[in-house]
């Protein structure tokens, strides 16, 4: 009788204690849904920013958004490409808002398709915090000027034709995300990705182009927005 009671008691003992363990690790596995994994990239931006912008992707694949500013970083989700509507001929990039910035890395949130443009459901994507690279990433401004620095008094670097803005499609379609201050934003532009005729009227300071490989200059411009389809106010 003993020896049944005990032996009964160790196999409780034992169950339980399996029981336990499975609970455990399936916690530790956490969700396997990537748009529901918890929003803890791991690295501090090395600058706050603040602003809207758009991903600039064609590979069909899609981006992907890391936990990390480094493409050897987990992925956490990915991003679609930019939506094109083949009978009229334009581009809706995803729209994303910018918190921070690290080594030419953003930390983004909030993801999100432009119903509005598309005409269509809004597709899935990954909407949490993460990294991006800003080669993949460009802004709308509407700024006339493209300063040194991110100050309104800084040397002016850039200008186009007489007065005009930067918010044009072209200038979204050259420019990509180099660095961020507040709601600051340094763009790299590619002069081949301009139209010839909006090339030659670009008027870019030496300065501008110190460092970078031919072709190519970099600039400080604000009153950036995030609105594709129309000015921001």
């Amino acid at each position: 009788m003993t020896v049944d009671f005990h032996l009964h008691r160790a196999i409780v003992i034992a169950v339980t204690a399996g029981l336990a363990s499975l609970t455990s690790g399936a916690n530790a596995a956490g969700p396997a849904d990537g748009a529901s994994r918890p929003e803890s990239p791991s690295v501090t931006p090395a600058r706050s920013c603040n602003f809207g912008a758009f991903v600039a992707e064609t590979d069909p694949v899609g981006l992907n958004v890391r936990e990390a500013p480094s493409t050897a970083a987990k992925v956490l989700g990915k991003l679609p490409p930019t939506f094109v509507e083949p009978t009229m001929n334009y581009g809706v990039r995803v729209e994303v808002e910018i918190t921070g910035v690290r080594e030419g890395w953003f930390l983004i949130r909030n993801a999100r398709d432009n119903a509005d443009l598309t005409g269509r459901p809004a597709r899935p994507m990954y909407s949490g915090r993460g990294w991006v690279s800003g080669s993949k990433l460009t802004v709308k401004s509407q700024a006339d000027a493209g300063r040194a620095r991110p100050a309104p008094a800084a040397a002016v670097h850039l200008r186009v034709g007489d007065g005009e803005t930067f918010d044009g499609d072209s200038f979204i379609e050259a420019g990509r995300l180099s660095d961020c201050q507040g709601e600051w934003a340094q763009v790299e532009f590619t002069d081949q990705r301009f139209p010839a005729q909006e090339r030659a009227a670009l008027k870019v300071e030496p300065a501008a182009r110190a460092g970078l490989p031919p072709g190519r200059f970099r600039v400080w411009v604000d009153r950036l927005c995030g609105i594709q389809e129309t000015s921001c106010s």
